[in-house]
């Protein structure tokens, strides 16, 4: 076993030093314990010089080796692992020198410790290899490209992302040929039209977002000739663009001359009053052309496609006839030509004159029949007449014949039917002046129902908002006749609002697609309702817009004033209700108070009760009283709607009066509250209503007492200010919710937090009402649970109108 051990080390050892490729041996920690000869060499390094060095100073770049080995330090065995195929690993000789290697991994245990063995190979001549093959590839490929690019009869353009010319390709024989070489590093900015470069960039922009061919054609002026071209653009690997331009000059110039032709063809036949057709025999189905559907008197989105819906047009008698001669015609491969009758709508008959030319597939079938229909019935009517007349002449040459004695009877007939037709044709005449006076007439009448379109105007205006027509009563009154001319564009006009003009313009936009339109414009203090609605030519485009403006002022003045109505009838409707709420509730208590102390006085008659008699006889009066001042609020309400009441001044000391009002509500205040009067000046001399300020300063005390609670604190402050009496009462009471604050002087209106305490709603609204009689405002300021105070500001002098 020792001698096989020994031999095998030393064949291993053989192959250490032997092998071509460089081996070393680190630790997990990259600490090199063994090298062999190859690696010295390859690095540049004497020997053992290495031993017990760093990988990194052959290795700098030991990261991805790094991962590697420290994964694996802790497992027994390690999968080959192979780094720098790609030549992303470089190693570092000992003279600086960096070249290329290729790594194989192993993992071994030597002493029960964890190595790693690295197998080292210098791949510089393989890279050197390998780029003499691709370079070689590469000019082959060249060559290749530039054999096909040859061939091609397209000139090819390659554009980088701006715009810019990379590369031109162009062939020999190409008439497109000028000198691009040129253009080379220029861009396109500089070279092609303004619209042209427009076009190309937004197909580049497709290209990009939709990675397919794109498309597109323009026009250029080349050596002197205008060329159309087409091109296809698709983007390369690299993000640049390549354009395949071809001449479509020659298919364009045949389009144009095959529209050419069937537009001289389409006014051919509308000059001779022919309509034209085309059958499709294998689909049975017809296309026809805008006279021949008038001809069968088709309405205007009627189709007759089909062959039997046809034959359904003709007058019966002539159904059969055509359908044999059409049918006979395909049988026999032959053109036709009839003539049938045709009923149209109206009922009317008229006669049709048809040519049909048959054509036939490759192999003979019958595919298809073109003609052409013109209406003869001015001709058959003259013919009718002609056979009528030799009918005639053939009667009256029998007569003549056989009744030679009567030729001077037969001669006066004649002569008088003669006047006859001569009348006829005379009424025929006036007939004719009449219906062109009635034409005339119409369009006289149309011309005045424009330009005295009432209360209102007409405007015409094309796809480009541009004014072609505008008439109507109402320019005058705007004073747009003198302004507004016939080009102007919609928008431009200074006289109109430009949000108006805005407005006009998005409407005229959607009535270009289609839609009918019904909007309101406001300027110059006038509401108009226009109506647009699209205006369509012989080919059913929309290429103009009708406007027309009707003034509906009054109308929504009269609007207004019903709202107004409805609004009020609402508000009295509100009020009633409140009415019949409060009265019944305010009533009711006192009435109650009375009627109850009255029964309890009756039982208590007997003596010895008088205390108690009296105590009920109070409630009474005072029920009594607040009877009273309910129906005094009800009273003063209603002489202010009657508008019979006006203030009477007299003069007087507010001061003195405001005390004497305080001793007089002193009887209902609650208990511990008091009545403070702050005035700075001793007397305040003024020249009011004395029975309205009255009422104003007891009834905002007297609420000031009835929503405040016991032992508090109610301030009567009175001052003067530029001829101006102000006086505020305070309150510490419940306050005013703040949503109830603006409707507090409304009839019969109470806050939400004091239903629950007796009261009309009636209070406050006949106070504004006396202190607005007297020229005065009144304010308030409240919160919650704090207190309200009222601001009263009144002239000292109320001067008497």
């Amino acid at each position: 076993m020792v001698i096989d051990e020994l031999e095998n080390n030393v064949i291993l050892q053989s192959v250490f030093n032997a092998s071509f490729e460089g081996i070393i041996v680190i630790d997990i920690d990259g600490i090199i314990h063994k090298v062999n000869q190859a690696i010295e060499t390859m690095f540049g390094h004497k020997t053992n010089k290495l031993l017990e060095k760093s990988i990194e100073i052959l290795i700098p770049d030991t990261l991805k080796l790094k991962n590697e080995y420290s994964y694996t330090a802790n497992t027994l065995e390690l999968k080959e692992k192979c780094f720098g195929k790609d030549f992303d690993v470089f190693g570092v000789k000992h003279d600086g020198t960096k070249f290329p290697i290729e790594i194989n991994l192993n993992s071994l245990n030597i002493d029960g410790k964890q190595m790693l063995i690295l197998f080292i190979i210098d791949i510089s001549k393989n890279i050197l290899e390998k780029y003499n093959i691709t370079k070689q590839k590469l000019v082959t490929k060249e060559a290749q490209y530039k054999a096909i690019l040859d061939t091609l009869p397209d000139l090819m353009i390659l554009y980088d992302s701006d715009g810019n010319y990379l590369e031109i390709h162009t062939p020999k024989k190409n008439k497109l040929v000028t000198a691009y070489d040129e253009h080379i590093g220029k861009n396109i900015d500089t070279l092609l039209p303004k619209k042209v470069c427009h076009k190309l960039r937004k197909a580049f922009s497709n290209c990009q977002k939709t990675k397919e061919t794109q498309f597109v054609e323009y026009s250029l002026l080349i050596n002197g000739e205008l060329k159309h071209l087409e091109s296809r653009i698709v983007q390369t690997d690299s993000g640049d663009y390549l354009s395949i331009i071809r001449d479509i000059t020659k298919s364009k110039n045949a389009e144009k001359i095959i529209k050419e032709s069937e537009e001289q063809k389409r006014l051919a036949l509308e000059v001779g009053e022919f309509g034209s057709w085309d059958w499709n025999l294998i689909t049975n189905r017809i296309e026809r052309d805008t006279y021949q559907s008038y001809l069968l008197g088709l309405k205007e989105h009627e189709k007759v496609i089909t062959f039997e819906s046809f034959l359904e047009k003709i007058y019966p008698e002539d159904r059969e006839n055509v359908k044999l001669v059409v049918t006979e015609a395909i049988k026999n491969k032959k053109n036709y030509t009839i003539e049938y009758r045709i009923l149209h709508p109206d009922k009317s008959v008229h006669w049709l004159h048809e040519k049909g030319s048959l054509f036939t597939t490759i192999d003979g079938i019958p595919e298809r029949i073109i003609g052409v229909t013109n209406d003869i019935s001015e001709r058959k009517k003259a013919e009718q007449k002609l056979i009528e007349s030799e009918k005639q002449l053939r009667k009256l040459t029998v007569q003549l014949e056989e009744k030679v004695a009567e030729r001077t009877t037969e001669l006066t007939s004649t002569v008088q039917k003669l006047v006859e037709s001569n009348l006829s044709l005379g009424d025929q005449i006036q007939i004719t002046q009449s219906a062109e006076s009635k034409t005339l007439s119409s369009r006289i009448l149309l011309s005045n129902i424009a330009q005295n379109f009432p209360r209102g105007f007409v405007v015409v205006v094309d796809a480009n908002f541009k004014i072609v027509f505008i008439e109507g009563e109402e320019l005058d009154d705007l004073g747009f006749r003198d302004i507004v001319q016939i080009g102007d564009t919609i928008g431009n006009v200074k006289i109109v609002p430009q949000e108006v003009s805005t407005k006009v313009k998005s409407h005229i936009e959607k009535t270009l697609k289609g839609e009918h339109c019904s909007f309101e414009v406001e300027f110059q203090d006038k509401t108009y309702m226009v109506n647009t609605t699209p205006l369509i030519n012989i080919d059913k485009k929309i290429e103009e817009i009708l406007l027309v403006y009707n003034n509906i002022s009054y109308q929504k003045d009269i609007e207004l004033e019903i709202l107004n109505t409805l609004k009020k009838e609402q508000e009295l409707s509100e009020l009633k209700s409140r009415f019949i709420s409060m009265a019944s509730h305010e009533f009711r208590t006192p009435l109650s108070a009375i009627l109850s102390s009255a029964i309890l006085i009756e039982k208590l008659n007997a003596p010895g009760y008088e205390d108690r008699r009296l105590n009920y006889v109070s409630k009474i009066r005072a029920s009594v009283k607040n009877l009273v001042v309910i129906l005094n609020d009800f009273l003063s309400l209603s002489k202010l709607q009657e508008g019979k009441v006006v203030a009477e001044p007299v003069s007087f000391d507010f001061i003195e009066f405001s005390n004497s009002l305080i001793e007089e509500i002193e009887g209902i205040k609650k208990n511990g509250q008091t009545i403070t009067l702050r005035h700075p000046q001793p007397n305040i001399e003024v020249f009011l209503d004395q029975k309205f300020l009255k009422h104003i300063v007891f009834n905002l005390l007297s609420n000031a007492i009835k929503y405040s609670e016991e032992h508090k604190e109610i301030i009567f402050h009175i001052e003067t200010h530029k001829q101006r009496l102000l006086f505020e009462i305070t309150d510490q009471g419940v306050g005013i919710p703040e949503e109830d604050q603006t409707n507090l002087f409304k009839r019969f209106f109470r806050a939400t937090n004091t239903t629950h305490i007796e009261g009309t709603g009636l209070g406050l609204n006949i106070v504004k009402s006396y202190i607005e009689l007297m020229g005065g405002t009144i304010t308030l300021k409240s919160d919650l649970n704090i207190g309200t105070t009222f601001y009263v500001e009144l002239p000292l002098k109320n001067e008497i109108k």
